[in-house]
């Protein structure tokens, strides 16, 4: 499967170049991130309010775990990246780390589920662009097929654990969140 997607490259400069674009460590992130601070303070009502910042803490709470898992996985195993096992159009610039799991896609996946489970639109623009992100890693010749879907389970996992701890929290610790926007010092750092 790798092999008949990386054989893309080289068909087309401007398709090659917005591959490169977009399996960069900064596109999809930033705008993912950019979603979560709209997200953040998009509603007006209280309880739309803490349900929207609930999601985004879950996100954060997600990121922070599946970076985790693939770090201690690192640890245990090594894979060789594509580019250094078989003859693979390289395209990008050659990391050297581990392959499996895809920290980039466990990362981005992670921050878009659990948006998905409270905003199906948003949530779905946010999975599109995760699963476009690692379409590319795949094209560029960093990434086999099963490096993605490993970083696809790893913020899966990381995502039951988060809402886990999420649900687990007490709910003043959670409602805190919401006086304290309403604190006056606090006013000067909205946007």
């Amino acid at each position: 499967m790798f092999l008949a997607i990386n054989s893309m490259v080289g068909t087309s400069s401007i398709i090659d170049s917005s591959a490169r674009i977009v399996a960069s460590d900064y596109l999809v992130p930033v705008f993912l991130s950019l979603m979560l601070i709209f997200l953040w303070y998009k509603e007006r009502s209280i309880l739309r309010k803490f349900k929207t910042r609930l999601a985004v803490l879950n996100s954060i709470f997600t990121l922070f775990g599946a970076c985790l898992i693939v770090f201690i996985l690192n640890q245990m195993l090594f894979r060789e990246r594509p580019f250094n096992m078989i003859e693979a159009n390289l395209i990008f610039y050659a990391p050297t780390d581990s392959s499996f799991p895809s920290n980039s896609v466990a990362a981005v996946v992670g921050l878009s589920i659990p948006v998905f489970k409270t905003y199906r639109k948003i949530g779905c623009l946010m999975l599109s662009s995760s699963l476009c992100l690692a379409f590319c890693r795949i094209y560029v010749g960093i990434h086999f097929p099963g490096d993605v879907l490993g970083g696809i389970i790893v913020s899966l996992v990381s995502f039951l654990l988060a809402t886990l701890l999420i649900n687990n929290l007490p709910k003043q610790l959670n409602l805190s969140l919401l006086v304290l926007e309403e604190w006056k010092w606090l006013k000067i750092f909205r946007l």
